[in-house]
């Protein structure tokens, strides 16, 4: 994916963080049950694309200063650069043309997220956390391999879609690793899993 909308790979723009950077890398995103379970789309989006997820390398901060670095974010904070601002990287560049030499050079920086869900879970469900853990380290999985396994353990009931928070029920909490937008078949792999009591306190998963 070398474009979207009107961006492209290459390009100079302004993102989420502060500075002007430089479009590396588009990724694809898939609409997955996760995304409907949480309420951010209806059933009828799952498997349909969402804004693609971007990799940018920045080179000024926003004062045109030499300041190298990484930002990821949603494509839907990418914003073309004025006139005035091309201007000035072009002048830049051309009196430091080692810049992009440098740019080019740089390693992108890894880059973590998580995704959360809340779940119920007593004495008798317990074991489910480091098994579930356990599960996700084996290559990664994706929410919907994590879904089917949760329903495959008969376990599926127990997530918690958030209209509950104000019962007495508390739920237990669940943070999804991925690293650096890292996909399969355009959705997000999450390699690790890290779970916390209602009193927000971690849980050991071996």
């Amino acid at each position: 994916m070398n474009a979207h909308k009107d961006f492209e790979v290459g390009q100079w723009v302004k993102s989420y963080a502060k500075g002007i950077h430089r479009i590396e890398k588009f990724v694809p995103i898939e609409f997955e049950e996760y995304h409907s379970f949480v309420g951010v789309i209806t059933n009828d989006k799952i498997g349909t694309l969402d804004e693609p997820l971007v990799i940018l390398k920045r080179l000024f901060n926003s004062k045109f200063k030499k300041q190298v670095g990484t930002d990821f974010c949603s494509s839907t904070f990418l914003k073309p650069i004025s006139a005035e601002e091309k201007t000035t990287i072009e002048e830049q560049l051309k009196l430091n043309p080692k810049f992009i030499t440098d740019l080019d050079k740089y390693s992108i920086s890894k880059f973590e997220s998580r995704y959360g869900l809340n779940i119920h879970i007593s004495e008798e469900t317990k074991s489910i956390l480091p098994e579930l853990a356990s599960f996700i380290r084996q290559e990664g999985k994706t929410f919907t391999e994590i879904f089917e396994w949760l329903d495959n353990k008969n376990c599926k009931d127990l997530l918690d879609n958030r209209s509950s928070l104000g019962n007495n029920d508390r739920s237990h909490y669940l943070q999804f690793i991925n690293w650096s937008y890292e996909t399969r078949d355009n959705k997000l792999l999450f390699t690790d899993l890290l779970a916390f009591t209602p009193n927000f306190e971690k849980i050991e998963l071996g």
